[in-house]
């Protein structure tokens, strides 16, 4: 007598789980130019004031989230400035983007991998990203970091396709954001000048 296949057909095949996170994650950037993204904003920012110290630890909740799912970070950057000043937004902003850099990172590398690899497969820049870190590492995440070459979300991702660990990663992309976070933060603070300037 013959013995039958115990194997489950949905197990053997494609993870549905990832397969609906990319989707998600897709359509999220699809519909990114799509959304009021300036009135969410404006409404987040007054949601914000009102908790008072609470409202930090929101906006950074806010900040990675934002990171993970390609949402415009630096909007929050400039947020960060108009409603916190220059001290401490750059404070909030760097703990932030270091941690939603983390986050995507992680992602890319243990649960989205084949995703990441595929978005990532005819992007002349990667190929060239990926073979610089083999050779200098942490340097190279470093120095890209400075550069608008590659999007900030995007190359959350793309570096956990990449041989560099963990730790290097978390500290040359605090390092290499933090000049860009003081700039962006920075325009946040003046254009709370110039709008408090306008009304006394």
């Amino acid at each position: 007598m013959g013995t039958t296949s115990t194997k489950d057909p949905v197990t053997t095949g494609p993870s549905w789980r990832w397969v609906l996170i990319a989707a998600a994650a897709v359509g999220l950037v699809m519909l990114r130019s799509y959304l009021p993204l300036g009135i969410w904003l404006e409404q987040f920012n007054i949601w914000v004031v009102d908790l008072g110290p609470k409202g930090m630890v929101a906006f950074l909740a806010v900040y990675v989230v934002a990171a993970v799912l390609f949402l415009p970070a630096s909007l929050l950057t400039i947020a960060a400035g108009y409603l916190f000043g220059l001290f401490y937004g750059t404070i909030l902003v760097s703990i932030g983007s270091t941690s939603g850099a983390a986050a995507a990172f992680l992602i890319s590398r243990y649960f989205a991998r084949d995703w990441v690899a595929a978005k990532a497969a005819g992007d002349p820049r990667f190929k060239a990203i990926d073979k610089a870190i083999g050779g200098q590492g942490w340097k190279i995440v470093g120095l890209l970091r400075l550069s608008p070459a590659v999007p900030y979300n995007l190359s959350n991702y793309l570096y956990g396709l990449t041989s560099v660990r963990f730790v290097p990663y978390v500290l040359a992309s605090w390092l290499g954001m933090l000049p860009g976070t003081l700039m962006y933060v920075y325009l946040g603070k003046a254009g709370r000048a110039g709008v408090d300037a306008a009304a006394g």
